[in-house]
C-alpha cells in the first residue's frame, strides 16, 4: 500500500489531461482494447490511452455511439489511432465474436470496463442463471478473457478489471452470487464488482503460477460522477440537477476524467511488471484523490469468493478452465 512512487516511475497527475506528458512514451506501439468505451470511465480511459500513443479499439455495443466517441477523441488527439469493434457484455456469442477478431492480432492491454451502472429494481434473469447485473458486468467479460487465454501465454498482455469502492461498503455473499434471494439493486451492483475484482486478483496469481508473462490488475476509480466531469457532446452532458449534485458531493467525489487515471496508469506503468501478484490501484482517499497502491476488500482476495468466481468463469467458458 502507499504511493505509486514505490514502483519507480513517479506519481501520476490528478486527471487524464494532466498525464499526457507522463504517458506519452508508454503507449506507443501498443494496442489497447477498451470495452464500453463510448461513455463514462471507458471513454476517458480510451482518451488517455490514445493520448499515450496507443492504438485503441473501442469495443462497444452501439456503433453510432462508439463513432461519436471516436470523433470526440480525434478532436482532442488529432491523428489518434482508433477502431470500433462490436461487443455486447451481456452476450457470450458477442464475446466470442470479438475474440475471433482479436485473435490474429497482438493485444497489449484489455480493459474490462463495460457494465451496468443503473441496475434494475427487480431481479432480471441473465446468462447461466445469474441475474442481469452479474451477467453484464462479469459473465461476458469472463468469456472474452477465456477466449483470449492463449494471448496471455504468448505475449505480456495486461488485463485491467474495474472493481469498485462499493466492495468495501457491502460484503459480497460468495454462496449467493446469482442473487436468487435477497436481491436489491445496490447489492447486485456491489456483488458484480466484487466478483469482477476477485476474478482479476485471482487471475493475477494464476498467471504467476503458470509463469506466463501477462498481468491482471484490479483497479477502482473511487466515487466518480458525471456532475463533476467535463461536458462533452454526446459523451457527458449532465443537466443542472446532476451538476448541482456533483458540486454538493465535491468534498468526497470526483469526475470520471479523474477516476480513469487508475485504469490508464495500471495499463501503462512499467513498474507493475515487478510487483507481487494481486496489485491493486485506487484513489488515495478511497472515494477520490491521487491514484495509489491500495488494499482491496478482504473478501475479494480471499479463497471463498475467488473459488465461486472461478466456477462462474468456468461456466462462462462452457465447462473448461482456459488457464488450467
Amino acid at each position: 500500500m502507499g504511493s505509486l512512487e514505490q514502483l519507480g516511475h513517479g506519481v501520476p497527475g490528478p486527471d487524464i489531461h494532466g498525464n499526457r506528458g507522463r504517458w506519452a512514451s508508454l503507449g506507443a506501439g501498443k494496442t489497447a482494447v477498451v470495452t464500453g468505451a463510448n461513455a463514462g470511465l471507458g471513454f476517458f480511459s480510451a482518451l488517455g490511452l490514445a493520448e499515450a500513443g496507443a492504438h485503441v479499439v473501442l469495443a462497444c455495443r452501439n456503433q453510432a455511439r462508439a463513432e461519436q466517441a471516436m470523433e470526440q477523441i480525434w478532436v482532442r488527439v488529432p491523428g489518434a489511432s482508433l477502431e470500433f469493434m462490436q461487443f455486447d457484455a451481456d452476450s457470450t456469442i458477442s464475446a466470442m465474436g470479438l475474440a475471433a477478431e482479436l485473435r490474429a492480432r497482438t493485444v497489449d492491454i484489455l480493459v474490462a470496463n463495460a457494465g451496468m451502472i443503473h441496475t434494475p429494481a427487480q431481479r432480471h434473469p441473465g446468462l447461466f442463471g445469474y441475474e442481469a447485473v452479474m451477467s453484464t458486468n462479469v459473465v461476458g467479460h469472463a468469456r472474452l478473457i477465456g477466449e483470449l487465454a492463449e494471448k496471455f501465454r504468448e505475449h505480456p498482455l495486461r488485463l485491467i478489471v474495474l472493481g469498485s469502492m462499493s466492495t468495501l461498503m457491502l460484503r459480497a455473499d460468495a454462496q449467493n452470487l446469482k442473487l436468487e434471494h435477497g436481491y436489491n439493486p445496490y447489492r447486485a451492483y456491489a456483488q458484480s464488482k466484487a466478483a469482477l475484482q476477485a476474478l482479476g486478483i485471482g487471475l493475477d496469481h494464476r498467471l504467476r503460477q503458470l509463469s506466463w508473462p501477462s498481468r491482471s490488475i484490479a483497479v477502482h476509480p473511487g466515487y466518480s460522477v458525471s456532475g463533476l466531469t467535463p461536458q462533452i457532446a454526446g459523451i457527458n452532458e449532465p443537466g443542472f440537477a446532476k451538476r448541482l449534485a456533483g458540486q454538493l458531493q465535491a468534498g468526497f467525489a470526483q469526475g470520471k476524467h479523474q477516476g480513469a487515471v487508475a485504469v490508464v496508469e495500471a495499463a501503462l506503468n512499467p513498474g507493475i511488471a515487478l510487483c507481487a501478484p494481486g496489485v491493486y490501484f485506487g484513489p488515495q482517499h478511497t472515494s477520490k484523490g491521487r491514484i495509489s497502491l491500495a488494499n482491496p476488500a478482504k473478501i475479494t482476495r480471499g479463497k471463498a469468493l475467488q473459488d465461486q468466481v472461478f466456477k462462474l468463469f468456468i461456466e462462462a467458458n462452457e465447462g473448461l478452465d482456459p488457464f488450467a
